[in-house]
């Protein structure tokens, strides 16, 4: 997967909220940190439960069903990325361009590359990618 990426990925750990935009009943925000960051997009990743054969993403204290949504190829999704080391936020809409699911020990996770498409303070974001590279 890595010689298909068309920028540079830089390994960091950012908080961000994740919003799923354009379902009728409005989900949970997702909180999560990122596994690595470049100018264009972004990757997580979610601990998962299994749950009478579903997948639920574990969220504060009750586990929710949103990966049938997040594997959407089109599906948009609002981020609010707090960018270090004094937690600036940053407003963004993106969507899933890959994910993948696995196991590790005893818990399950899923990952999810994002592809940035608006970025509110582009350039405040482009410093950050410029200043942890």
């Amino acid at each position: 997967m890595a010689r298909l990426r068309k920028f540079h990925r830089l390994s960091t750990s950012i908080p961000l909220t994740i919003r799923l935009l354009g379902i009728a009943k409005h989900p949970h925000p997702i909180h999560v940190e990122t596994r690595n960051v470049s100018r264009k997009g972004l990757s997580v990743e979610l601990e998962v439960k299994l749950k009478n054969g579903s997948l639920l993403i574990h969220q504060g204290e009750e586990p929710i069903k949103l990966i049938p949504f997040l594997v959407l190829s089109d599906k948009l999704m609002e981020l609010d990325i707090k960018i270090p080391p004094k937690g600036e936020g940053v407003k963004a809409t993106g969507r899933v361009r890959w994910y993948d699911f696995g196991s590790k020990e005893k818990s399950y996770y899923f990952r999810v590359g994002i592809l940035l498409e608006e970025i509110e303070d582009k350039k405040r974001w482009e410093n950050f990618i410029e200043k942890v590279s």
